[in-house]
């Protein structure tokens, strides 16, 4: 495999291994893709115009379809940052942590996000008619992204297989935010501003669920290959130099 400048120390390679942590990272990304599912549903029959936050403000025929599907986020996202547990960069600034840390901030900001849905209309924060809870919506919808940004960054540098998942992404998450974003202050354009943050939502979840399954069938395809190597038979003279028996080491990153 190509070389990674990721760093798995052996405790936590024992753990991506483990079971527990696999029905977390598997459970986590079914958790987040029904979650996507249930938000694209709640846009498509909202009446109008509305940002993503819109359609789960007071009042609105969509409020609880999406603040669940909010929650789900936040659920699946801490399953799935449980079960990645331990995988980090080594080098660098956002090598100091473990993208976990990331997921998990990321996720508590989404549950508080639907624990504190914003008022009818969804006001930016702080103007006239805004309520306190649209500050505290709108301050952890941006605080969850920023974080789910800064995890894709971490994954960067785990290897061409996480960086060619987490390139279009972090793209798509930029620009489409950024753009929404404008739009949003600017007042014009609810139409268009909406539908770029729900796919910057979009490609964010996306992104998630396949880093949980790329590092599945990773960690999957090794222990076959260790298990087919530890179970063969192979004479010393046909062994490879160096090789003093049992399974090679194998990178769960690169």
């Amino acid at each position: 495999m190509p070389r990674s400048t990721s760093h798995v120390s052996p405790s936590a390679s024992t753990w991506l291994r483990h079971p527990a942590a696999a029905a977390l990272r598997l459970g986590g990304a079914g958790l987040v893709l029904l979650a996507l599912g249930m938000m694209w549903a709640s846009r498509i029959v909202f009446p109008g115009n509305t940002y993503v936050s819109g359609l789960g403000a007071a009042g609105e025929i969509t409020s609880v379809a999406f603040n669940v599907s909010l929650a789900m986020v936040a659920l699946g996202g801490a399953a799935s940052a449980v079960g990645l547990w331990g995988l980090r960069s080594g080098r660098g600034l956002f090598g100091a942590w473990a993208v976990s840390t990331s997921l998990l901030a990321a996720s508590a900001m989404f549950g508080v996000g639907a624990a504190v849905p914003c008022s009818t209309g969804c006001p930016i924060p702080l103007t006239p008619g805004a309520a306190p809870q649209d500050l505290v919506h709108t301050t952890a919808a941006v605080l969850g992204f920023a974080l789910a940004g800064v995890a894709i960054i971490q994954t960067l540098r785990f290897g061409r297989v996480y960086a060619s998942l987490a390139v279009p992404s972090l793209v798509l998450v930029i620009a489409a935010a950024a753009a929404g974003g404008i739009l949003s202050l600017a007042g014009v354009a609810t139409g268009l501003g909406g539908w770029l943050e729900l796919i910057a939502t979009t490609s964010a979840l996306i992104w998630l669920t396949a880093v949980s399954l790329a590092t599945q069938h990773r960690i999957t395809t090794a222990s076959v290959l260790h298990r087919s190597m530890a179970d063969s038979q192979t004479p010393d003279t046909a062994r490879p130099i160096g090789w003093t028996g049992g399974a090679p080491h194998l990178h769960l990153l690169g």
